[in-house]
C-alpha cells in the first residue's frame, strides 16, 4: 500500500506562515494588555513624600556660619588673631574677648548691678568689619543706649521668635528689608559709647529668643558644622595666645565643654 506524501507537503508553507502568525498575534495582545492605562484606582494612590526633619521651636531655626568678626590662630609676628590685635594697652576686665555668661561686676554693669553677660563681647580695632551671623533678612536696627545701632536678622526680615544680632556697630550697609548672606559685612565695629580703649571699639554678638521674658543663648553651642570644629579651635587658642601674651594664666577657663560658654542656660535680657 502506497502513502500519498505529496499534498501534505505541499501544505508546509501555509502551516509555517500560521504558526508565526500566530506568535505576532499573542505578542501585540500582550503589549496592548500591558500599556493599558493605569487605573482609576491606581491614580488615586497617594505619592510617598520625603520625610521632613521636625524643627526644634526651643532651638534657633538657623545656626551660625560666621561670628561676626575675623577670627585666626595669633601670629606673633603680626600681633594678630585674624581682627583680633593684641596690646599692651589696658583693657577692661584685661580681655580682648568676653564669653556669654561672664559675670560683668555692678560698679561697670549698665544696670548698677552685677550681671552676665548675654552676647559674647569681642574687642577690636576701631571700625573692623562686622559681618552677617547667618544668612537671612533684616528685620530691624534699633538705636542702642551707646548710641550706635543694632542690626537684627531673622529668617524672613520679620520680628520672630528667634533673632541673630550684632551690636554696637556704626556705619551699616545694609537697611530694613534687605536679604543678607552668613559673612557678608554689613556694619563697622563702633566704640562702645567712648568706653573702649583709645583706637578699638567693642562690638556683641547674641541669638535672642523673644517672649514674655526674652532671653539670649549662648551663639557658640549653635555653630554650623562648616565652621564649628576650626572656630572652636581658634577659640581655645585666642584664650591660651592670650594669657600667655599677658602672662596672666587665670582669664580664662580652657576646661569648658564649649569655648565661649560660660554657662549653656538661657541669660535674661
Amino acid at each position: 500500500m502506497s502513502i500519498k506524501f505529496v499534498p501534505i507537503l505541499r501544505q508546509w508553507p501555509s502551516l509555517k506562515l500560521v504558526r508565526i502568525l500566530g506568535v505576532v498575534l499573542v505578542l501585540v495582545a500582550s503589549i496592548v494588555i500591558f500599556s493599558k492605562p493605569t487605573s482609576k484606582v491606581q491614580e488615586k494612590l497617594p505619592i510617598s513624600s520625603p520625610v521632613q526633619k521636625e524643627v526644634n521651636p526651643d532651638e534657633p531655626p538657623l545656626k551660625l556660619k560666621n561670628i561676626g568678626v575675623n577670627l585666626d590662630y595669633y601670629n606673633p609676628e603680626t600681633n594678630k588673631a585674624g581682627d583680633f590685635e593684641f596690646t599692651k594697652t589696658r583693657l577692661e576686665f584685661n580681655r580682648l574677648f568676653m564669653g556669654f555668661g561672664f559675670v560683668i561686676p555692678a560698679d561697670v554693669a549698665s544696670s548698677n548691678k552685677e550681671k552676665s553677660n548675654p552676647q559674647p563681647t569681642f574687642i577690636v580695632p576701631l571700625g573692623t568689619p562686622v559681618r552677617s551671623l547667618v544668612d537671612g533678612v533684616v528685620a530691624a536696627m534699633p538705636t542702642l543706649w551707646s548710641g550706635d545701632i543694632s542690626i537684627q536678622v531673622t529668617t524672613d526680615g520679620k520680628m520672630q521668635k528667634w533673632i541673630y544680632e550684632t551690636e554696637h556697630v556704626r556705619n551699616p550697609k545694609v537697611k530694613v528689608g534687605d536679604r543678607v548672606s552668613a559673612g557678608q559685612v554689613i556694619a563697622e565695629v563702633d566704640n562702645f559709647g567712648n568706653s573702649a580703649p583709645s583706637g578699638f571699639g567693642a562690638t556683641e554678638i547674641g541669638i535672642l529668643k523673644g517672649g514674655q521674658k526674652p532671653e539670649h543663648v549662648c551663639p557658640f553651642a549653635y555653630l554650623d558644622e562648616s565652621i564649628k570644629e576650626e572656630t572652636l579651635k581658634k577659640l581655645t587658642f585666642l584664650f591660651k595666645s592670650w594669657e600667655e601674651y599677658t602672662g596672666d594664666k587665670t582669664l580664662y577657663d580652657e576646661a569648658n565643654p564649649i569655648p565661649g560658654c560660660l554657662t549653656l542656660d538661657p541669660i535674661e535680657g
